[in-house]
């Protein structure tokens, strides 16, 4: 039986696969400054960048800050000889250009069209968010998108659902689903405003954290019957 008529879903490592789009950008971006990475330094960027991110769902750093920090330190940290300020400009030019579905992503989008109304909900950036939604055709298979920066909140701060639902029309929280890959942003937001929450883990993750999600689901298609498509 359909239960929810309203999806609310994450964009990276969700619908769009961040890792394979992270992994070519900084590649690139890399050589660009004559260092060609291993996987143990495309890892160590990797971790170094999720830790960023945490610190900006903690609200402990701005999204400008970030932006500023992540190759400014990195390079510091790993005798990379290059202006970290103007690596950050790069990585956004670069970073625009790589969209990535997940698996089973564009089918679940084309089966909610009609049936379930999708909206984004994402704390990236605003113009290299929407250049990725265009170029993986996603664009044109949801209803809306709600981007942190435009908000002036971020998840999993409750102001960020508040503010995004609010131009929700016949918005109802018992037929809505916040559907993502982070407990800390997306399941944890979802819960602190009392919205049912599915946790995206395709991975087999476990779950440390002690946030709770009320379903969680390997594929995309596990969604079909809360959803009723």
């Amino acid at each position: 039986m359909k239960k929810y008529d309203i999806l609310l879903a994450d964009a990276d490592d969700t619908l769009l696969d961040f890792a394979l789009c992270e992994k070519t950008a900084v590649t690139l971006l890399f050589k660009e400054f004559g260092v060609c990475p291993d996987d143990g330094l495309l890892s160590a960027y990797s971790e170094h960048n999720d830790q960023l991110w945490k610190r900006l769902e903690r609200g402990e750093i701005t999204i400008k800050q970030l932006v500023a920090l992540r190759f400014a330190e990195f390079f510091s940290d790993h005798n990379i000889k290059g202006d970290g300020a103007y690596a950050a400009i790069r990585y956004k030019q670069i970073l625009s250009r790589c969209a990535y579905k997940t698996e089973g992503a564009d089918e679940l989008l084309r089966r909610c069209r009609g049936k379930v109304r999708v909206y984004i909900i994402s704390n990236g950036i605003t113009d290299v968010q929407t250049s990725r939604f265009r170029l993986a055709g996603i664009t044109e298979l949801v209803d809306g998108l709600f981007l942190s920066e435009d908000l002036g909140a971020k998840k999993p701060d409750p102001v960020f659902f508040e503010k995004a639902v609010s131009s929700i029309g016949c918005f109802c929280k018992e037929k809505t689903l916040v559907y993502g890959d982070s407990l800390t942003a997306d399941i944890a937001g979802g819960n602190a405003f009392g919205i049912d929450t599915c946790w995206y883990n395709p991975h087999n993750t476990v779950n440390v954290t002690g946030i709770l999600p009320d379903y969680e689901i390997r594929d995309h298609s596990e969604l079909y019957p809360l959803l009723g498509i």
